[in-house]
């Protein structure tokens, strides 16, 4: 494994990497061709590293919810089966099946550079016993830390996903993992079966790109009539209380009290970039700490939150690489297709940070030096 110091760091964070199915938030044929760019950028800029800070793969989307989704399937009248769960090794194998193009780029780059993957919430399983060898039987030998921290030009940069910070998603099987899991093995298909009301074109795929994915209550009160909303809205509920999402006697609500109060957590959760960079702010400040017993950084970056953000506080930054999905803000806006890339060197002697977009032929977007 890799051990000196890198003379530059390429970053990019959340490019949810999954299987082909019913819905999917990378392509490999648009982000994955990009991202085999960036894999040979990265191995011919000698002593570089690539740093893939949290949810290189969304291994959430492709793990059915523990409990109750054939219950669901029969109360909705899906004609489904419910799927297996799946352990970690079987997970990177069906990525690799799918994504060809960026993992068979990755594992010849760590062939030649370090490459290091940092657990996110939708790959918490990298952080877990057993990950790197996982990790190399589908060809990848990284490292896996949860913290990040390098020096450069005399500075320290600490990277993190970020998912600490946002309660939910901060340990396994939290809400977030539950609601990530009934949309895409329950929302999905029950709306693929139901399939769209006269005169109207939904497109149920949308749904996983939307952020936050709370948002998806709103989404089908637009596309669905009032009763089949209902019924829907009631074997939802159930299914998430099941899951441990809310407490099981709120699951038999399924009035507008319930329904406003799912829009109220996703009005909190639509603010957790704000949310974000405050903390991240007060670690510049000295005021706060950063998890995992991380240094006070000159250079904080993170992701999880999926928004761009860039804010310099004494002479120290913080950068959000937002993420390579294609965001949705709502059922109909076009989507982001933004692909973020941060760029760290050493330039005589001083630290040169570069944010760019490289769906936009690597425009810069904001640039730090000091």
């Amino acid at each position: 494994m890799w051990s000196r110091d890198p003379v530059a760091l390429y970053v990019v964070s959340d490019l949810h990497l999954d299987e082909r199915a019913e819905a999917r938030l990378f392509s490999d044929e648009r982000q994955g061709r990009q991202l085999s760019s960036l894999c040979e950028r990265v191995a011919r800029d000698d002593g570089s590293e690539l740093i893939v800070l949290g949810d290189a793969f969304d291994f959430t989307a492709m793990q059915p919810p523990p409990k109750g989704l054939g219950k669901f399937f029969r109360e909705l009248d899906v004609p489904r089966e419910e799927p297996r769960r799946r352990a970690l090794p079987e997970l990177l194998a069906a990525v690799r099946e799918s994504n060809p193009v960026a993992l068979e780029s990755l594992a010849r780059l760590t062939e030649s550079a370090p490459v290091t993957f940092v657990p996110g919430n939708h790959d918490y399983q990298l952080g877990e016993p057993g990950a790197g060898d996982a990790l190399a039987s589908a060809g990848i030998r990284a490292r896996l830390e949860r913290s990040a921290v390098r020096r450069l030009a005399g500075r320290t940069i600490v990277l993190q996903h970020g998912h600490e910070l946002d309660e939910g998603n901060d340990k396994p099987g939290g809400s977030g993992e539950v609601l990530t899991a009934a949309l895409h093995h329950a929302v999905i298909p029950f709306l693929r079966h139901r399939g769209p009301p006269p005169h109207v074109r939904f497109d149920p795929d949308r749904l996983v790109a939307l952020r936050p994915e709370e948002a998806v209550v709103s989404v089908l009160q637009r596309w669905l009539d009032e009763k089949a909303f209902r019924r829907f809205f009631r074997a939802f509920l159930r299914l998430l209380a099941e899951n441990g999402f809310l407490p099981r006697p709120l699951s038999w609500l399924a009035g507008m009290v319930s329904a406003e109060r799912v829009r109220s957590a996703v009005a909190e959760q639509d603010r957790l970039w704000e949310h974000t960079g405050r903390h991240a702010i007060e670690v510049l400040k000295g005021k706060r700490h950063l998890p995992h017993g991380a240094p006070q950084p000159d250079v904080a970056v993170l992701g999880h939150t999926h928004v761009l953000d860039w804010a310099v506080e004494r002479g120290r930054l913080y950068v959000n690489l937002g993420t390579w999905t294609e965001r949705a803000f709502d059922a109909n806006s076009p989507r982001d297709a933004s692909l973020p890339l941060l760029h760290v060197e050493a330039s005589n002697g001083r630290l040169r940070v570069s944010l760019s977009d490289l769906s936009a032929a690597d425009l810069e977007l904001q640039r730090y030096e000091g």
